[in-house]
């Protein structure tokens, strides 16, 4: 229970500088009342841009929602849920799956991934990968993901 507050606490920080920053709209209020329903100071809300990740070959296999509340079932956030389980196949946060391992190269926890999880919105827009390889030439610009991926995701 205390890493799940640690990491809700974490992302709270971070997650308006990443909505900001990945967002063609940008951020602002809105990004703001979405770090507050992390802490319980709001409810979750609906926003323009779902960010998702998309990985595996051809990137067909949905790992989840970048921008959604921790209550989403198919939010990274969620703890309990397919794509914030540190046991689920289809999570960034498994050590030993095909997408959080830090060996293959479609985890975005693999230093040396060479086809690491794409970060998308609902219209199709391209907003990098998500990847600890900052060799990739397709690096998310987003320094603040990358720095969560780093110490909270990949963990």
């Amino acid at each position: 229970m205390t890493r799940q507050l640690a990491t809700i606490t974490a992302v709270a920080a971070v997650l308006p500088l990443v909505i900001s920053a990945s967002c063609p709209q940008g951020g602002g209020a809105a990004a703001a009342a979405f770090a507050a329903s992390f802490t319980g100071a709001a409810p979750p809300q609906q926003y323009e841009q779902k960010l998702m990740l998309f990985g595996g070959p051809g990137h067909e296999t949905y790992l989840g929602c970048l921008s959604c509340s921790e209550y989403a079932t198919d939010s990274v956030f969620n703890p309990y849920g397919p794509f914030g389980s540190a046991y689920s196949a289809t999570s960034i946060h498994n050590a030993y799956g095909e997408f959080g391992s830090a060996y293959s190269v479609y985890s975005a926890c693999n230093s040396y991934a060479s086809d690491p999880p794409v970060i998308v919105d609902q219209n199709g827009s391209f907003y990098g990968r998500l990847t600890l390889n900052f060799q990739h030439s397709q690096i998310t610009s987003n320094s603040n993901l990358i720095r969560w991926v780093a110490d909270v995701a990949c963990n």
